[in-house]
């Protein structure tokens, strides 16, 4: 990805520092973004859309170094083929300012949308504005379990590819103690309130978790649609982490997905982390 993009650079905006292991996912988005564009780009669609529920500032900075990295609105506003429009939305003022400058930089098709304020409650207006006979690809990130199943099901009545931070080890069960003493926990508002995972992940061992919790998660997104399902575990210092959970309602986007992740991070990368 690096080698295909020159690096940002410090802008005097805001520039928020996350954990190294944000490369590998940013890898896979910038290839598929790429991929994607130029294979449905082709096709009758009424445009490509990108969809960033948690867009963050535009440019990042890797904990433990000097290195500045494009944030993911910024890397869907360079693909090589143009998206027809970006919508966009992040609940912090600060981050959301910085983005909105760092927008300007670049030329767009149709001036993106961006929303400030929290995703789970601004996914409506933003689903409102792309057109029907529309295809989008949504990338949805947070940091945590803060993206609700409602969110995802108003996406879903949209032609939608999904990239899903599935943060398995790094917040659900890490925290599962904590969430199934509550029935309005985080964890619920997930994997959606009628999920009865209490009871799932006190039938099997500990070390079946992460698979249970993800099967879990892909059944529910099979009721909206979807039905062709591929993941990465994105891992730090050579400990688990997450998943990058990709999901679509195409055999065609799920050739381009095993096509862009069949070259992993640790070939590409100039810079150590270990």
């Amino acid at each position: 990805m690096t080698n295909e993009l020159p690096l940002p650079v410090d802008d005097g905006q805001l520039i928020p520092e996350v954990g190294p292991w944000s490369y590998d996912k940013h890898y896979f988005l910038w290839r598929y973004l790429n991929a994607f564009t130029t294979a449905m780009g082709k096709k009758k669609w009424e445009g490509l859309h990108y969809i960033d529920l948690f867009a963050g500032a535009g440019i990042q900075r890797l904990e433990g170094s000097n290195r500045l990295e494009w944030g993911s609105p910024l890397l869907a506003a360079q693909a090589k083929r143009p998206f027809a429009r970006l919508h966009l939305c992040e609940k912090n003022k600060k981050k959301c300012g910085a983005l909105r400058e760092r927008l300007k930089q670049f030329q767009h098709p149709a001036d993106p949308q961006l929303v400030l304020g929290d995703a789970n409650k601004k996914v409506t207006e933003i689903v409102n504005t792309i057109p029907s006979g529309a295809l989008s690809l949504a990338f949805l990130d947070p940091n945590g379990l803060h993206l609700h199943f409602s969110t995802v099901q108003a996406l879903a009545s949209r032609k939608s590819d999904l990239i899903i931070f599935f943060p398995d080890r790094l917040d659900a069960l890490r925290n599962w103690g904590f969430y199934r003493k509550s029935r309005d926990s985080n964890l619920d508002h997930f994997l959606g309130t009628d999920v009865d995972w209490r009871s799932a992940f006190e039938q099997v061992p500990n070390d079946k978790l992460p698979e249970v919790l993800r099967r879990l998660y892909e059944n529910k997104l099979r009721t909206l649609g979807y039905a062709y399902f591929e993941s990465e575990r994105i891992c730090a210092y050579g400990n688990p982490l997450y998943l990058l959970i990709f999901c679509t309602k195409n055999a065609a986007g799920l050739d381009i997905w095993k096509g862009v992740s069949m070259k992993k991070p640790d070939e590409q990368r100039t810079f150590p982390f270990q």
